[in-house]
């Protein structure tokens, strides 16, 4: 007799077997105790000395594995974002699968009118906040410091303000230092309604990278520690490039990197047990014909994965990478590396999945990418979302009813189930081509600049508004430069 109820999970997928994530664990203790790293912050180096490290050489710290192990033990294993009202958006515990997070800023965008690169602008920040916000699977974002259209001491406030104005979002940071970091936190702190409120509902992220190889720059650990400090989420993700700051092998520069977060781990947790850190890295090749860092390399892809089933078994939540290209235009090259990036996330679960959207190796900015994006995580959803066996779903009674030589396509059963079939927005299915129907390409340029046209985020009270406006007045004035941005040529 058949049961009733079966439930069938999500596809299961590995890239490494338990005996190798146990090898890399262990080659990357040795590396810390044998080899150490270079720390150029003298509060991070007393830390650990104070707590057992070696410090005898000059800014090499030797880093015995019991640290390390105790760092695992008292990092979070869950971490929860809100959005900047409050409410709960994203829980982190490498359980509830991958959350992608678009880029609402760079040196250059891809203009969706034009298809031309241009200088990005602040409005074109403000727009593709607006983006990021009409989109359902793009969850969160993440922000640099890069756009030159304002000076770069206050580019990555300026940044985060239009974010928040436009999108209600989590967001994450790169920040240019501490002091930018101080006056980031009091911003947000304004929105959530104070610092403590911030910590307790964060909406707001740091970040900090390590240098490959194996160094702990000043800047980015006094970022680090000062969220550790306050007791806001932090990313720690370094870039090992194989081939050239790493060895070409994959194992070499997967061991490098998670040495490279756990050093820093080690800092945080003695700074502040319990203080949330996000792991990542963003391991490539160099492309040896072109010297570039690829983010469109299968490599990138397969050593991330990798990366995520070790920092699953470390129990903690990842920081991903998918959706960006080193294409230059949206095309059969841009679908093949988003896809493939994007499929691999989700297979093995990388919780916070950054750079949806970034063009020709990350420096150029695409609305057009994400919402491509958007439906290719539309679309991976349905392999993830499994098959559920039960006896709606397997209706063995309506098969021996019909019969042989059925049509189900009246039947009340196909009525009731056949929304659940997923329907593509941008993509054309249809069979007799008419004069006038658009292809792929042309309905998604249509519907990004719709949704840039069209969506409008909710709003922030007027008096808080008025609040952060000062604020970013006051950030304006310290530069000695009127309170106001450069005008986007062509349109407003």
């Amino acid at each position: 007799m058949r049961a009733n109820y079966v439930q069938y999970g999500s596809p299961q997928f590995r890239i490494l077997s338990d005996k190798q994530i146990e090898e890399l664990h262990f080659a990357t203790l040795q590396i810390l105790e044998r080899t150490g790293v270079a720390f150029e912050c003298q509060e991070a180096i007393d830390i650990l000395g104070d707590s057992g490290a070696d410090v005898s050489a000059p800014n090499r710290v030797k880093i015995p594995s019991y640290m390390v192990e105790q760092a695992l033990r008292t990092a979070p294993k869950m971490i929860t974002l809100y959005t900047r009202e409050g409410e709960p958006a994203i829980v982190l515990n490498g359980q509830t699968g991958s959350h992608f997070g678009g880029f609402p800023d760079c040196p250059e965008i891809l203009d969706p009118y034009t298809r031309k690169r241009r200088t990005c602008y602040v409005e074109d920040i403000a727009d593709n906040a607006r983006l990021i916000d009409a989109l359902p699977n793009i969850e969160w974002s993440y922000t640099s410091t890069a756009h030159p259209t304002v000076p770069g001491a206050i580019a990555d406030k300026v940044t985060l303000l239009q974010f928040i104005l436009n999108c209600s979002k989590p967001v994450v940071v790169e920040v240019l230092d501490v002091t930018s970091l101080r006056e980031m936190i009091g911003l947000c702190s304004i929105v959530a309604g104070g610092e403590k409120e911030l910590r307790k509902k964060p909406f707001f992220c740091g970040s900090s990278e390590p240098v490959t190889p194996l160094i702990q720059g000043k800047d980015a650990l006094e970022k680090s520690l000062l969220c550790a400090e306050k007791g806001i989420p932090n990313v720690v993700y370094g870039m090992p490039m194989a081939g050239a700051t790493a060895p070409a092998t994959f194992p070499a520069c997967l061991a490098i990197a998670n040495a490279e977060v756990l050093s820093q781990l080690v800092v945080l947790q003695i700074k502040n047990p319990g203080a949330p850190v996000i792991f990542g890295s963003i391991p490539s090749i160099m492309d040896m014909r072109t010297t570039i860092f690829s983010y469109g390399a299968p490599e990138m892809s397969l050593m991330v994965g990798a990366l995520t089933e070790l920092c699953h078994y470390y129990k903690l939540p990842m920081f991903g990478t998918a959706g960006c290209i080193d294409a230059d235009v949206i095309g059969a090259q841009a679908g093949a590396e988003i896809t493939y990036q994007i499929l691999i996330s989700a297979l093995t679960g990388a919780d916070l999945v950054h750079d949806v959207g970034l063009t020709y190796h990350a420096t150029v900015l695409s609305p057009e990418l994400m919402v491509f994006a958007n439906e290719i995580i539309d679309m991976v959803k349905v392999l993830m979302g499994g098959i559920e066996i039960n006896d709606e779903t397997l209706p063995l009674g309506l098969i021996e009813r019909l019969g042989p030589k059925a049509n189900y396509l009246t039947e009340s059963h196909t009525l009731k189930h056949f929304r659940e079939f997923w329907v593509p927005r941008i993509f054309d299915r249809s069979f007799i081509k008419k004069e006038g129907v658009k292809d792929c390409e042309q309905l998604l340029q249509q519907r990004t600049i719709k949704i840039l046209e069209t969506h409008q985020p909710k709003p922030l009270p007027e008096d808080l508004v008025k609040e952060l406006k000062k604020v970013e007045k006051a950030w304006f004035d310290r530069v000695g430069l009127k309170h106001e941005y450069p005008e986007r040529p062509g349109r407003k």
